[in-house]
């Protein structure tokens, strides 16, 4: 029988990996956003696509108010950077955002493939994309509208332009490799330096010792970097006229890095003791999370580093997820807060599939010269089993959990779409954005959709938004419940 080439393994995972994870989109979280972070996100790449950075306060901002989008000096926009929601706006401007970060997770399978290839060999890369795609964070993480994805994506890219540099391949690999990084910076800041110091540490000494013909290229990729990166600050100056404010800040002046007592929602501020609490959460939830082997996914990383041959590029696979659990120990979001699992630990996963790729097939070369005929059936069978168990306990679990998280759901959008409404204003009263959560995120920035919801906020300010659309039918809901009449 004909052999699969390689070439289209890796395209039939990609394949797969799309297929599935956009299917926990649909399905799982039914194309909505569940978290803070995703409904400013989408309220950053809808007003992204409309060509704008921001969208000018409404006259009535306290019935608009939205999870992490600020109103600030008479403009709205939300508290992140623009790299994610610049790649999601191309969603929206497709009609289908929900897809974005399934595209992505494609690519992520191929990028693990090409490292895994680049730095070993076919069957390292090939194995490590089937890790990474059993993954039950990376199957939750590519099915929301949270930023690790593209964060990903842009990490991975900059590894792999970065060894062909290394491996002196041609200067536009350099140059890709700094945009790459300046793009992760762009996306999530915190993770892309913590990744990529691993990589500058290593340019540094071939610098300074000039171990290499090609060494000035390094400068390059640095240089690269940074003026991608530069757009930053020009963002926070275009959106609150301060190159140097965090809009972070203004939501929760205290969401900064560092320890102390005016750092972290804490008694006391973040501190090493919270520190310790959160490492200790985001390492158990990891142990399962890398590889979906229930607390076991740490087995083939020590295989990896234990068995001959050992090599120093076994253990630098390591070294960014170790610089993300160190930079995050400085961050005060504990981890049952951080939600889905060790998510800000993610984007170190990669080198993690990687490793165990190779521990897995260090193991398959030394069954390979043993006599027992028995060995390698048995290792197989032993992996086929720990997958599948891994799969059949993680992803029921994760999937319901999924599901009408914090309570959005479609259904919340049942009673207008029952009832038909056009060139309609809903208030809705409510004690949490959760409770219309699903309207949230399908809301224009500019507030002029055909079906226009605000929040109850008592009768004179109820009548200060009913002002601001006349000529719209008026309906107030509340419980779910779709009435002409405000709630007594």
């Amino acid at each position: 029988m004909k052999r699969i080439s390689p070439n289209k393994l890796i395209l039939i995972l990609c394949v797969l990996a799309f297929l599935i994870t956009a299917a926990v989109a649909y399905f799982a979280f039914e194309r909505l956003p569940h978290l803070e972070d995703e409904v400013a996100y989408l309220f950053q790449a809808r007003t992204m696509a409309l060509g704008r950075l921001t969208v000018p306060t409404p006259a009535v901002k306290q019935a608009f108010r939205t999870p992490f989008v600020l109103d600030y000096q008479g403009a709205r926009f939300g508290k992140y950077p623009p790299g994610w929601p610049g790649i999601l706006a191309a969603g929206v401007l497709a009609g289908a955002p929900w897809l974005v970060n399934p595209l992505l997770a494609a690519l992520s399978i191929y990028l693990i493939y090409r490292l895994g290839q680049t730095l070993y060999d076919e069957r390292v890369g090939l194995l490590a994309a089937v890790l990474g795609l059993t993954s039950p964070l990376f199957l939750v993480l590519s099915g929301s509208f949270l930023s690790h994805l593209a964060s990903l994506v842009w990490l991975l890219l900059f590894s792999l332009w970065f060894i062909w540099t290394v491996h002196g391949r041609s200067r536009w690999f350099a140059l890709g490799a700094g945009l790459a990084l300046g793009m992760a910076f762009l996306t999530r800041s915190l993770t892309a330096v913590a990744y990529a110091a691993p990589f500058i540490l290593y340019s540094l000494v071939q610098i300074i010792r000039r171990g290499q013909p090609h060494w000035p290229r390094y400068l390059l990729v640095a240089a690269a970097g940074a003026a991608v990166a530069a757009l930053l600050p020009v963002y926070q100056w275009a959106v609150t006229g301060d190159p140097w404010l965090n809009p972070y800040v203004l939501w929760w002046p205290y969401d900064r890095i560092g320890f102390g007592p005016d750092i972290g929602a804490m008694a006391g501020g973040h501190s090493i003791y919270y520190a310790r609490i959160n490492l200790k959460q985001d390492l158990s939830r990891a142990a399962t999370d890398v590889l979906g082997w229930p607390a076991l996914s740490w087995i083939p990383l020590v295989l990896g580093l234990a068995l001959r041959p050992r090599r120093a590029k076994d253990w630098a696979l390591l070294a960014p997820f170790a610089c993300l659990v160190v930079a995050y120990l400085f961050y005060w979001i504990g981890s049952p807060a951080r939600l889905w699992g060790p998510r800000y630990y993610f984007e170190g996963f990669g080198g993690l599939w990687l490793l165990s790729a190779v521990g897995l097939l260090k193991a398959w070369d030394w069954a390979s010269k043993q006599r027992q005929r028995w060995l390698r059936p048995a290792l197989v069978a032993g992996l086929v089993l720990i997958v599948a168990g891994g799969l059949a306990v993680n992803l029921p679990y994760r999937m319901g959990e999924a599901r009408g998280f914090y309570g959005i759901t479609r259904s919340q959008l049942d009673p207008i779409e029952n009832a038909g409404l056009q060139h309609a204003l809903v208030i809705v009263y409510a004690e949490r954005w959760l409770e219309y959560g699903a309207m949230l995120g399908e809301a224009s920035p500019l507030l002029d959709d055909d079906v226009v919801y605000a929040r109850g906020n008592g009768s004179e300010i109820d009548a200060a938004v009913i002002a601001m659309y006349p000529g719209r039918a008026v309906f107030y809901m509340e419980n779910g419940i779709l009435s002409k009449r405000p709630p007594p």
